[in-house]
C-alpha cells in the first residue's frame, strides 16, 4: 500500500506541474517569431534579479524619482534635479496638450477595429515609441525601424550627467513642443559622447507611461539571420557583422501581460531592403501587421522605397498614417476600405512636390470626414492635421515559417 500511495502522489504531481506549465504559457507570454525569422536557439541570459535595475535606469532617465532604486543616491544630484524639474513641467504640458485627446480618439477610433493585429509595425520611426504606444497600447509586439544608432544604457558611474541630460533635452524637445523629431538634430544629439543613441529616448517614454521595464537587451542579426544577444547592464553588445537592435520587454499599467518592444537601425531603401533578406523574413515571421507610420518625410513617394512600400501594403491588416507615408494612389479601393480624419492641406515648403490631388479632392468635398482632435506629423497644430485609416477587407498573409 505504502509503494502505491507513493506512485499515485507522485502522478499527481506531475499533473500538477503538467497544468501549472500549460497556464503560463497561455497567459501573457509574447509569441515568438519562428525559425526561418532568425530566432533559433535564443536564449534569455537575463537574470530575474536584473529586472529591477532596468526599471531603476528608466525612471532615473525618465526623470522620475525612487527612493527605494539603486541609483537613489544620484536623485540628489543638481543636474539630476533640475532636469527632473524641467521635464515634469514639460510632460504635464505634454500630456494635457496632447496626450489625452490621442488617448480617448484611438480608444473609439482605433481599438475597436475588429481585425486589429497584434504586432505594430512603425518604419521610419526614429525613437518615437511615444506617438505608437499611445494609439495602440495593448499591442503584444512593436516593431521598431530607423537610421539612428541603437545606443547604450548609461553607466551613471562613469559619464557625465549634466552632459548627458542636457543632451537629452535637446533630443526630446522637438517631439515634445511639435510631435516629431528633426532627423539631422537627433542624429548629433544621439551620437554624443554621453547620450549615443536611441535607448535611453526610448526608455524616458516608457518610463512616462509608466510602463513596468522587465528586460532589456542588445541584439545583433547576423548575415545568416541567427541572433546574438547580451544583457543590456553587462555593458558589452554583441560583436559581428550585421543589423543591431535593441529588445525590451515591458508591462503596461494595470497588467500584468508582457509586451516587447523591438528598435532595429537600418536603412529602408530598396538597396538595403534587397540585401537584408534574413531581416525581412524577421518581419514576416510575426504575421499580420498594423502599420502606424508619422512625419516619415514623404520617402515612400520615391522609387527607391518602393519595397518598403510593398511590404507593408502587402503584409498589413491595418495602416494608420498621415499624408507623409504612403501615397493614397497605392490603395486599391477594392482590397482596403479608407477612413480620413482632420483637414489636409499643402504640405510643409520642404516637401511641397508632394501634393495629392486625389487626397485634396477628397478633403474639399467634405463627404464623410471625421474630426481629428490632435495635431499629428509636419502640421502638428490642432485643427492641420490629418490622418488616413485603412482596414483589409480581406486577411492580409499569415506568418511564414520555412
Amino acid at each position: 500500500m505504502g509503494m502505491r500511495k507513493t506512485k499515485f502522489w507522485w502522478a499527481m504531481t506531475l499533473v500538477l506541474l503538467a497544468l501549472a506549465v500549460t497556464q503560463s504559457a497561455s497567459h501573457g507570454e509574447e509569441p515568438q517569431p519562428p525559425k526561418s525569422a532568425g530566432n533559433a536557439g535564443v536564449q534569455n541570459n537575463d537574470p530575474g534579479k536584473q529586472q529591477l535595475r532596468y526599471q531603476d535606469y528608466a525612471l532615473f532617465i525618465g526623470g522620475i524619482s525612487n527612493p527605494q532604486g539603486s541609483l537613489a543616491a544620484q536623485e540628489k544630484g543638481p543636474e539630476w534635479v533640475r532636469y527632473a524639474r524641467t521635464m515634469n513641467q514639460n510632460w504635464e504640458r505634454f500630456e494635457n496638450r496632447q496626450l489625452r485627446s490621442m488617448r480617448d480618439w484611438a480608444a473609439k477610433e482605433v481599438a475597436t477595429c475588429q481585425a486589429l493585429p497584434h504586432t505594430i509595425f512603425y518604419p521610419f520611426s526614429g525613437p518615437d515609441v511615444l506617438n505608437m504606444y499611445t494609439l495602440f497600447p495593448r499591442a503584444q509586439t512593436y516593431l521598431m525601424v530607423a537610421l539612428e544608432p541603437v545606443g547604450e544604457l548609461p553607466d551613471f558611474s562613469a559619464l557625465n550627467e549634466r552632459n548627458f541630460f542636457a543632451g537629452l533635452q535637446r533630443s526630446l524637445y522637438e517631439l515634445l513642443h511639435l510631435n516629431f523629431f528633426i532627423t539631422q538634430k537627433l542624429k548629433s544629439v544621439s551620437q554624443s559622447k554621453e547620450l549615443k543613441g536611441v535607448l535611453p529616448v526610448l526608455l524616458f517614454f516608457l518610463a512616462r507611461e509608466k510602463a513596468q521595464i522587465l528586460e532589456v537587451q542588445y541584439w545583433l542579426m547576423q548575415p545568416d539571420g541567427a541572433m546574438k544577444m547580451t544583457p543590456a547592464l553587462n555593458r558589452k553588445k554583441p560583436e559581428g557583422e550585421g543589423i543591431p537592435g535593441v529588445r525590451i520587454v515591458f508591462t503596461s499599467p494595470g497588467s500584468t501581460e508582457k509586451q516587447t518592444l523591438y528598435y532595429f537601425s537600418l536603412n529602408l531603401r530598396n538597396d538595403s531592403w534587397q540585401r537584408n533578406q534574413h531581416f525581412v523574413s524577421f518581419l514576416k515571421g510575426f504575421g499580420p501587421l498594423a502599420t502606424f507610420e508619422k512625419a516619415a518625410s514623404y520617402l515612400m513617394f520615391r522609387p527607391y522605397f518602393s519595397a518598403i512600400r510593398e511590404f507593408i501594403l502587402d503584409r498589413s491588416q491595418y495602416v494608420l498614417q498621415t499624408d507623409s507615408g504612403i501615397p493614397l494612389k497605392h490603395f486599391d479601393k477594392t482590397a482596403w476600405s479608407l477612413k480620413f480624419y482632420g483637414r489636409y492641406q499643402c504640405p510643409i515648403r520642404l516637401f511641397s512636390n508632394c501634393l495629392q490631388p486625389e487626397m485634396a479632392e477628397i478633403y474639399r468635398k467634405r463627404e464623410g470626414i471625421q474630426p481629428l482632435p490632435f495635431g499629428i506629423g509636419y502640421h502638428h497644430r490642432v485643427k492641420t492635421s490629418n490622418l488616413m485609416s485603412a482596414s483589409r477587407k480581406e486577411k492580409a498573409p499569415s506568418p511564414e515559417v520555412k
